[in-house]
């Protein structure tokens, strides 16, 4: 990486940026036959019924060993890129696409049909941040709500206005105004209308009864859908989610600092206790409370299974 302007070039993502787009602008499922596969991506963003390229991994696969490992070991990393390759492509086929009314209009991007699929039990975090695909049963879905994905902040001292700030799991707020004279770390206003929102739901996901080993209890995980795969999975259905592991703070935990996460023990066992929960104790008297973290799935695709 290079620092450029104030800004950290990642050189290795933008080589993998400028080789997915060479992928999607030059791939032939039969090499005889005329026509870019992928263009029937582009007449369905073109009628307005998506924003979503759907890419078959496989072919991915084909076309470059190095470009699938990068996405495979790294996907967290280079997602951004790939989602601007697509965006590129969307573009050079259909210049319509970005006009005056949506100039930030994005283009996401989803993979299935991955060479294997793990389950629910064998996600550990060795996989946080590369793509997978895991199967289980939905027994849960939230209502789909909006998520603020990259809020626009004005100050309210000076009236700075700061754009793209990206929201890290939780409400994010800028650090620092960036008028040199202003020292706002706290007064924010956020402009809704010039930050950018998504569709988001939760689904619960659980082990199928034939993976469960004897006398183990179920594994569970929340799944986070966003943008068009909203509402794809049902409670009962089993499903193959494509996406990657990543670790959020427990919110559960921090709902009261140093309260609902401490452990609560009578006298005698105090008196009993290692020295180790004081350290822990101790830990929170300095105010260091977001240690709880547990692992969730971002998934991009989809795939209900048909019953047989």
């Amino acid at each position: 990486m290079e620092a450029f302007g104030g800004f950290v070039m990642d050189e290795q993502a933008i080589q993998v940026e400028n080789v997915f787009l060479e992928f999607l602008k030059s791939f032939r499922l039969d090499a005889n036959k005329p026509g870019l596969y992928y263009e029937a991506e582009i007449e369905a963003i073109r009628g307005g019924e998506s924003t979503m390229m759907y890419i078959d991994f496989s072919h991915v696969m084909r076309f470059n060993d190095a470009l699938q490992k990068a996405i495979a070991d790294e996907y967290l990393r280079f997602e951004p890129y790939l989602r601007n390759a697509c965006k590129r492509f969307v573009i050079e086929m259909n210049p319509s696409f970005i006009s005056d009314e949506t100039p930030n209009k994005d283009i996401n991007v989803s993979f299935y049909n991955l060479p294997f699929t793990k389950r629910l039990r064998e996600l550990t975090t060795s996989e946080i941040g590369k793509l997978v695909s895991v199967t289980g049963v939905v027994t849960r879905t939230s209502e789909v709500r909006p998520e603020l994905l990259y809020g626009t902040f004005k100050c309210l001292d000076c009236g700075s206005v700061i754009k793209n700030v990206e929201q890290q799991f939780k409400y994010t707020q800028p650090t620092i105004c960036v008028s040199p004279t202003c020292l706002n770390r706290a007064r924010w206003a956020l402009l809704r209308q010039e930050s950018k929102f998504a569709d988001w739901q939760r689904v619960r996901m659980q082990e199928t009864s034939k993976e469960i080993p004897a006398g183990s209890l179920p594994r569970s995980l929340d799944v986070i859908l966003r943008h068009e795969i909203v509402e794809q999975a049902r409670a009962g259905d089993t499903v193959i989610f494509t996406g990657t592991v990543v670790v959020i703070p427990d919110i559960s935990a921090l709902a009261a600092p140093g309260e609902r996460a401490e452990c609560r023990r009578d006298s005698s066992q105090q008196k009993s206790s290692t020295a180790g929960h004081e350290g822990v104790k101790g830990l929170k008297a300095l105010g260091v409370r977001d240690l709880s973290y547990r692992l969730a799935f971002i998934a991009n695709s989809v795939q209900v299974c048909q019953l047989k």
